[in-house]
């Protein structure tokens, strides 16, 4: 057999290729075709297409507190206006003794007020329109605050008729007590507002 018809092998062991050369022929180069080529660089690790376990179990325990806190405060403005219906008599004195307008408007706040607590309480339970809820609440619960301010000003000492709790007297406790429930609902409504800011935006 003529040395040029060796096997690569046998070339190599006697010395006959050189070794870069005995590399590549032992070794040949595979060209991969271009849609190959561009399929493994677009490819992305796995990690990378996997969200976080941990980014769900956080958006399941905000969704929980927020909708835990809802409940409390939708009691709270439920047993308001159970107070306020069952005892209508009282809750319109007391709405009288403020002395900002006709006996006429002192009645027609006395009766719809107890309704707007517990049907904003109501749907703040159930979960529907929390949203709606939580606004009118707010508007509702800073209403107070203005009237006992202007109250207060007066130097006028009765009761209060607001917040949860009527028989209270208007004065800085009531204030502070309408204070922290302003600061619940308008902390829901903003929680409540980005949270469907980021869920339009996913």
């Amino acid at each position: 057999m003529a040395s040029g018809q060796w096997p690569v092998k046998t070339k190599v062991c006697l010395g006959l290729l050189p070794g870069p050369l005995a590399y590549e022929e032992l070794f040949p180069k595979v060209e991969l075709g271009v849609e190959r080529k561009q399929s493994l660089s677009n490819r992305k690790p796995k990690t990378e297409n996997r969200k976080p376990s941990t980014q769900k179990s956080e958006k399941g325990l905000n969704w929980l507190l927020l909708r835990g806190l809802g409940i409390v405060l939708g009691s709270l403005f439920f047993y308001a206006g159970l107070q306020k219906h069952y005892h209508a008599y009282e809750f319109a004195e007391a709405v009288l003794a403020y002395r900002l307008g006709p006996i006429w408007l002192a009645g027609v706040a006395a009766a719809v007020l107890p309704w707007v607590e517990l049907t904003a309480g109501g749907l703040l339970i159930a979960g529907f329109k929390r949203r709606s809820s939580l606004l009118l609440l707010s508007l509702l619960i800073a209403s107070f605050l203005v009237v006992m301010g202007v109250t207060m000003a007066r130097g006028l000492k009765i009761d209060c008729g607001c917040g949860l709790f009527f028989q209270a007297q208007v004065g800085p406790l009531a204030i502070l007590q309408d204070a922290v429930l302003l600061a619940w609902a308008g902390g829901l409504y903003w929680w409540e507002l980005r949270a469907g800011a980021v869920a339009s935006s996913q």
